[in-house]
């Protein structure tokens, strides 16, 4: 504080003037110290709740966090089953193809069977004896082959049914809700 030149040194004078100063100066800190307390408790009353929010967060994110692993584990269940699937469908279908082929031989021989067999009934009754084999030849050969189209319509029930898993896996609700998940695994899983 600067002292007026022309006015008496006095130190007590002075002094009393500091001390004036101070108060008045005292004063006004204690107003903005009043006008601020309320701002303070607003501020208080703000990080309290901003704390109680990030907690919740940090809930709602751990949550998040099982949620996903759930899912996570239940996808590649499914992903698991849909390969389980695809194979035991694979291997009925080559099976129902190859005894298709089977069928189809065998309905070429009992052809052949049947031709033979008219041709010895032509023939003669010196050959009733060949055409007698022949016919129970024929019958053996029937019977595979009803047996062979009993394999064959057993193996396109399961391939139906194989589908039908397969359409029913697909239609499941975890399947649709894993759907990003298999996205996420067709984008990134060929760049590790």
């Amino acid at each position: 504080m600067k002292t007026d030149p022309a006015a008496p040194a006095d130190p007590l004078n002075l002094l009393r003037q500091q001390l004036i100063l101070a108060q008045v100066r005292i004063m006004e800190l204690e107003d903005a110290c009043d006008e601020l307390e309320p701002q303070v408790a607003r501020l208080e009353k703000l990080l309290t709740t901003a704390q109680t929010l990030a907690d919740t967060k940090a809930d709602e994110a751990a949550h998040l966090e099982k949620v996903r692993a759930g899912l996570q584990g239940q996808f590649d269940h499914l992903r698991h089953m849909q390969h389980v699937t695809n194979e035991a469908l694979n291997v009925c279908r080559a099976e129902a193809a190859a005894l298709a082929e089977r069928e189809k031989a065998l309905l070429s021989e009992t052809e052949n069977l049947q031709i033979l067999t008219r041709q010895l009934a032509e023939s003669g009754r010196e050959q009733l004896a060949k055409i007698a084999s022949l016919e129970a030849a024929l019958s053996t050969r029937d019977a595979e082959l009803a047996a062979a189209r009993a394999e064959v319509t057993t193996r396109l029930a399961r391939i139906t049914e194989l589908d039908a898993e397969q359409r029913a896996m697909k239609a499941s609700r975890s399947w649709r809700w894993s759907a990003w998940l298999r996205s996420l695994e067709r984008t990134f899983g060929g760049k590790r």
